[in-house]
């Protein structure tokens, strides 16, 4: 249950820096859990000593985690702890209303470790476990949010690599290479055609050639039947006056195979 009582803290622009004394640390195999400090942190303030003879100490929190440097010695970059290794904080009323604890996984061990404080007030000691509160809270919800793009990132990436949108370009090209290879059987058939159209009018023209060969051919037997009609005539001449004998030679424009020889009678 929450309290109803409430403590305000100064939020700045800069980082929360606290100012407290250092008590120490001791091993805990508990990281969490109501009252799970309470037998440490007491240990460690009944050995403590005198509060004025503890280290002095710079403690800024924020969203990466606690950093506690030694006031005295400013050079020194301190000891930092990290928010993901921290597992739980807590202001100890139950030892001392001034006390701050958290419990922090060791970085060289996997050991988890509970480092206390005392602060100068009670109020400061409850504004440093609101501010750890407060930058888990922050720190989670970044986690969150980039855990989140992450993964809409990879789904946009496993979205745009189906299968599917890269079967969209081999159909298209199919169906061009289809109508392609349409378009070269109506070529072919079309070729094929046209060359039954020159065969048919070869064969035509050959056939027109034929027929006028012939019909010359009885163009020049016609022509030469007066001849041998002429050479008829002589030859009965010839037998009936054989003393005057007539030369007989083919006429212009006749087939030399068919031409009579000079006969002399």
């Amino acid at each position: 249950m929450w309290s109803a009582t409430k403590v305000r803290a100064r939020i700045t622009e800069t980082d929360p820096v606290f100012k407290a004394r250092y008590i120490g640390c001791a091993e805990t195999f508990v990281a969490s859990g109501q009252g799970c400090t309470t037998g440490l942190v007491q240990k460690l303030w009944d050995n403590a000593g005198n509060e004025k003879d503890l280290r002095k100490v710079t403690i800024t929190v924020n969203t990466s985690g606690i950093t506690v440097k030694d006031s005295e010695r400013k050079k020194e970059s301190g000891s930092f702890y990290s928010i993901e290794n921290i597992s739980f904080c807590n202001a100890d009323v139950a030892v001392n209303e001034r006390i701050f604890c958290w419990i922090c996984k060791d970085e060289d061990s996997p050991s988890l470790k509970c480092h206390a404080v005392i602060c100068g007030t009670k109020e400061e000691a409850k504004s440093m476990a609101l501010v750890l509160s407060r930058a888990f809270q922050i720190a989670y919800k970044e986690w969150k949010t980039l855990k989140n793009r992450e993964e809409r990132e990879s789904k946009k990436v496993k979205s745009s690599g189906q299968p599917a949108t890269t079967k969209r370009p081999s159909l298209v090209r199919d169906t061009a290479s289809q109508a392609d290879s349409d378009s070269v059987h109506s070529s072919e058939s079309g070729s094929a055609s046209d060359s039954q159209k020159l065969s048919r009018r070869d064969s035509e023209s050959q056939t027109e050639t034929t027929n006028d060969l012939s019909n010359g051919l009885n163009s020049s037997l016609t022509l030469k039947d007066p001849i041998l009609d002429t050479v008829t005539e002589s030859k009965q001449n010839s037998n009936n006056n054989p003393t005057n004998p007539d030369v007989v030679t083919a006429s212009v424009g006749t087939d030399v195979q068919s031409a009579e020889p000079e006969v002399l009678y």
